[in-house]
């Protein structure tokens, strides 16, 4: 293992151990850790590290004066960054007016496809459509967009329908198009399926965009894209992995694991907004899904996004994609789980030295 691997593995391997120490103590004020590009001016390694993400950046005496400890500045090897950013579920709610269907993505789909509208059909909401998936136990067909897009209840029971569009872009009650199946916050990941009632076809489309081709593991420096129901196609670069953060969900108050974050590309001043919640991040460059978008913040504009093969196997589906065959499906997720495993190997031989 070459130095630098062996440097970011060591740094995963404390990110998942320090995280909860930092997310869980109230003195700190931080919402999220990960491993990424520093982004101080004063940085003479420019090396990827530890991230402290927070609400608002603080001067040393502005921390004191409000009862805030500081974060290291350093641990271990790592000089740490602070990043500002103050995340919220990127869900379109019904204190916003409401947005008829002027047609994109707003509008209602036959067939439908990912980057479109979708709710809970008794909530006066809209969050996006993620994309088509397939049960690896049973093959039925499936929508995976986010738990506070397709359930938003803490002990939500299967069955609850799903209207496309969403109700606050125009849709009724005959536009129930699914129902709810399960969901994975209990694995701290913010992720559902909802199983399709044959009334309108999904096909492996995103809009404005083309077909998903697989799955890709998330890459600092990658750059993205995705079609969100509110901003509609948007690019990115991908500045930290590995993240773990704390968001309130209305009254409650959750932890979500295997978070990437996301910032505009050079020239952009928009990623996502409030309405873009359940957008997949594909590589810009192979259409491979790589994320699954759920959150972010407006000033700095950054969005968040859970690694995609993390939310697969956690609600135990696969894509469904136009380039393999029935009988060969399950090889493009192998091929990624098995590079996944390859780095949690190398995490494991970190920390037996």
């Amino acid at each position: 293992m070459d130095d630098e691997r062996l440097r970011a593995a060591r740094a995963r391997l404390m990110v998942r151990r320090l995280a909860p120490s930092f997310l869980y103590n109230p003195a700190y004020r931080v919402s999220m850790v990960d491993f990424g590009i520093p982004i101080r001016a004063e940085a003479a390694d420019e090396r990827p590290t530890i991230r402290f993400h927070v609400p608002q950046k603080l001067s040393r005496t502005q921390l004191e004066r409000a009862g805030i400890e500081a974060v290291p500045r350093q641990i271990g090897e790592f000089v740490t960054d602070v990043i500002e950013g103050a995340y919220v579920p990127h869900i379109w709610n019904w204190w916003y007016p409401p947005q008829p269907p002027t047609g994109g993505a707003r509008a209602r789909h036959d067939p439908m496809r990912g980057g479109i509208s979708i709710s809970v059909a008794r909530d006066y909401s809209a969050g996006t459509l993620g994309g088509l998936v397939r049960d690896r136990a049973t093959g039925e067909l499936m929508i995976l967009s986010n738990w506070h897009v397709l359930a938003a209840e803490r002990w939500v029971a299967a069955g609850l329908p799903i209207c496309q569009p969403g109700r606050l872009d125009g849709g009724m009650p005959y536009d129930i198009v699914a129902t709810t199946m399960r969901h994975a916050m209990r694995q701290k990941i913010d992720a559902a399926v909802a199983t399709l009632t044959g009334d309108r076809s999904l096909v492996n489309n995103q809009l404005n965009i083309g077909s998903v081709t697989g799955v890709a593991l998330p890459r600092l420096g990658m750059r993205i894209t995705k079609s969100g129901r509110t901003t509609g196609v948007t690019e990115g670069i991908i500045t930290g992995v590995e993240g773990q953060t704390r968001l309130w969900y209305g009254s409650m108050q959750r932890t979500i694991e295997h978070v990437m974050t996301i910032v505009p590309t050079p020239g952009k001043r928009e990623v996502s907004a409030g309405g873009d919640s359940g957008s997949w991040w594909l590589d810009a460059d192979t259409y491979a899904a790589v994320g699954l978008h759920f959150a972010g913040s407006d000033d700095p504009e950054q969005a968040l996004a859970i690694d995609m093969l993390s939310v697969l196997d956690a609600l135990n589906v696969e894509i469904v994609t136009e380039r393999t065959s029935v009988t060969d499906r399950r090889r493009p997720e192998a091929a990624v789980r098995e590079a996944w495993q390859a780095v949690e190997r190398e995490m494991l031989e970190t920390l037996a030295r």
